[in-house]
């Protein structure tokens, strides 16, 4: 259930306790950036060492302000934080914003302060916005409850932007710059170290905002990935991108996993494959965000297209445009014979009518060149975008060149963008006509087009998105009916299942296993070979041996009873020389499958925010060296689960390469929406699966489970 925020981010009355004088400090600085940026709301001040302050009565504690309060601003020392909380909730105070730093950032002692306070959060109506953080600021209603000295700047320019930030002195200095660059914000929330309220639950309210079309986040790690995941649903519903710069991507813990699955899915990796699958775009750094604000802010429309076009009056600059555009998923298509024609008609023999399209340096000679080009191209039916490199184009011409730009992009809805690579002392003139006018422009074709790509691949996502969840309901063969079985199956095992009751499992759920027994003895052994058909292979049946193939004890195409026989034995030997003590319940005589096969694995790890992480890719002894993989947070759709197959760089061995038979994915697709079904169901008992390999036969011939591991939680 959502939480209602609009209390805190528009109060009537705001409280500051610890209220100073010195307008230069932590303290004092809130009621100055209040009175400067016009809160039109009542200010009650509680200090017991002032009578008053800049006019403002001064009241020894918040249980003596006559009023009610919607917002507390807390600005004393971290010792004093929870008596003053507590007269907050007496008070009857909505929320509280605590500035005051020394909780869990500085170690045990302030951990478990910390806890007192989230303890008082959840015992009373008061709601908690921090500790450790530098406050909120609603540019529309003029609420600068916040002590940044990015509010020294007048006015603040409100805008469609909202920014929630884990980092409150690296969020703030985002804003300033992104306001020096001419992008407005409707409101920017520092949330600390979270005790009480999350960065979710203020997405969530700048989501339904009417003020913002974006939202835009600094984020260190959330607790939450399934509320998370509501909120990226909401996000795409709403037609608003989630732009994100998360920090923190290096991995130590998957050294020491002990599946293949949980070695590939650590957390950096999760948020990456969650951010892909919810059409949410991650940004790498501080710049790519305002690049890409400065774009979506601009004023955009949902298109389902990613063919750029391209006009420069450099070659070497349109080559550059044109290689970042497909690296970042852009398509740089020909332009229409009709279209070609005409701009040849229009710009020297020594041009180019490509895409790019060089107008070359002649546009100083004839400037009305420039205009009829790219009035042509922008009406070319197979162009959703356009990129206007522009390089030492100054002065009069330039101005004309930019006033070209403002009347065209007026006349359509396709997104415009301009890269203006010269300086500002040239340009400076240029370029007020384009701010002026709303148009986005930057000084480096490379972070002109990432955004542009930006903006492009999200459209086209949202789109398909829509037409996914507008079509009737894709349904899965699988019905589940065993839940009974399967309960019991997961009761009589150990932590971590052998591959024999692992793959009694995923039979269970309707995925194909290969025909396989266990075998106490040679005699026995012998037998199942015989009823099951030579060739067949043996593996060690232990709860103590996870990877077989590390202890030797596995043995493959055995072709008749004489290699059977010593076989079986050296896979016991060696079974007992990797673990003496290890249990041996017998060998495995399984089913061997088809040279023509692919190996692949899917995996799934039970992940501490997202839940169920479901994982593919090529399979074998191989894959944590290729880590060829891709990843979806649980569930996985059907149509999902085809493009996990497709992402790979391996798929080419899927699809057919090199005179190889085409694998049955259908198939591979519906044993990936199997197991995330499980996964769901089992996600309070199951930790780690790997299938590996699953071999994926030619073309309408199925899939079979050859090894399998679960680890149950």
């Amino acid at each position: 259930m959502d939480i209602d925020l609009e209390f805190f981010f528009k109060p009537r009355s705001i409280a500051i306790i610890g209220a100073s004088a010195d307008f230069s400090t932590i303290s004092g600085k809130p009621l100055l950036y209040l009175r400067e940026h016009g809160y039109q709301g009542k200010i009650f001040l509680v200090n017991p060492k002032y009578k008053e302050i800049a006019g403002y009565p001064c009241y020894p504690s918040i249980i003596e302000v006559p009023e009610p309060v919607d917002l507390a601003l807390i600005a004393v020392n971290y010792k004093r934080v929870l008596s003053v909380l507590e007269q907050c909730a007496q008070k009857g105070v909505r929320f509280a914003t605590i500035f005051s730093s020394g909780f869990a950032e500085v170690g045990e002692e302030g951990r478990i302060l910390q806890q007192k306070l989230a303890d008082l959060a959840t015992r009373t109506n008061l709601r908690l916005c921090g500790p450790n953080c530098q406050g909120m600021v609603n540019l529309y209603d003029k609420v600068a409850a916040a002590f940044s000295a990015s509010l020294d700047i007048k006015p603040l320019m409100p805008g469609p932007v909202g920014f929630v930030t884990q980092s409150g002195a690296l969020g703030y200095s985002i804003f300033n710059l992104a306001q020096e660059e001419g992008i407005g914000f409707s409101y920017v929330v520092s949330t600390g170290n979270e005790v009480d309220l999350d960065s979710l639950d203020f997405i969530s309210y700048l989501l339904e905002d009417k003020n913002t079309r974006i939202v835009f986040t600094y984020m260190e790690g959330i607790q939450d990935g399934r509320k998370f995941t509501r909120i990226a649903d909401r996000a795409l519903e709403l037609g608003k991108p989630l732009a994100v710069l998360k920090v923190g991507r290096s991995e130590v813990g998957s050294k020491a996993a002990s599946s293949h699955t949980a070695a590939l899915t650590g957390s950096d990796q999760v948020y990456s494959a969650f951010f892909k699958q919810k059409g949410i775009i991650r940004v790498a750094d501080i710049e790519e965000f305002i690049d890409f604000a400065k774009l979506a802010s601009s004023g955009f429309k949902f298109t389902r297209g990613k063919k750029l076009g391209i006009i420069t009056t450099s070659g070497g600059a349109g080559v550059l445009a044109a290689d970042v555009a497909e690296e970042s998923g852009l398509q740089i298509q020909q332009l229409q014979e009709s279209t070609r024609r005409q701009i040849l008609t229009i710009i020297p023999s020594y041009g180019s009518a490509l895409n790019p399209v060089d107008i070359t340096a002649q546009v100083i000679n004839e400037p009305e060149a420039f205009r009829e080009v790219l009035w042509t191209i922008v009406n070319d039916p197979g162009i959703d975008a356009l990129v206007i490199v522009l390089t030492m184009v100054t002065g009069a011409l330039g101005i004309r060149i930019a006033q070209d730009v403002v009347k065209i992009r007026s006349l359509i809805d396709k997104p415009i963008a301009v890269a203006w690579t010269a300086g500002d002392t040239l340009t400076s003139d240029c370029l007020k006509v384009l701010k002026s006018a709303g148009v986005p422009y930057y000084k480096s074709p490379v972070r002109c087009v990432r955004a542009m790509a930006h903006l492009l691949n999200y459209s086209t996502f949202r789109c398909e998105w829509k037409e996914r969840i507008n079509s009737l309901p894709q349904k899965v063969s699988f019905v589940s009916s065993v839940s009974k079985e399967v309960h019991e199956l997961l009761a009589g095992t150990g932590k971590e299942m052998t591959e024999r009751e692992t793959k009694k499992l995923l039979a269970s759920y309707g995925i194909p296993v290969t025909q396989e027994e266990l075998a106490r003895n040679q005699e026995e052994a012998l037998q199942i070979a015989k009823n099951i058909g030579y060739p067949v292979a043996l593996k060690v049946d232990s709860p103590d041996i996870m990877h077989k193939t590390e202890a030797k004890a596995i043995r493959l195409g055995i072709a008749n009873e004489i290699e059977l026989v010593e076989a079986f034995q050296d896979v016991l030997d060696n079974a007992r020389n990797y673990a003496p003590d290890a249990r041996l319940n017998g060998v495995l005589v399984q089913e061997m499958l088809s040279k023509e096969g692919v190996e692949v694995i899917i995996g799934v790890k039970n992940d501490l925010h997202f839940g169920p992480i479901i994982m593919f890719g090529l399979g074998g002894i191989y894959v944590e060296i290729l880590k060829d993989v891709s990843l979806r947070v649980a569930p996985v759709s059907l149509d999902e689960a085809y493009s996990m197959i497709k992402e790979i760089r391996g798929y080419s061995l899927l699809a057919g390469a090199r005179g190889r038979l085409p694998v049955d994915c259908v198939a591979l697709a519906d044993v990936i929406v199997k197991v995330s079904t499980m996964a769901m169901e089992l996600k309070n008992e199951l930790a780690e699966l790997d299938i590996n390999p699953l071999i994926v036969l030619p073309e309408g011939q199925g899939v079979k489970v050859v090894d399998a591991l679960l680890i149950k939680r």
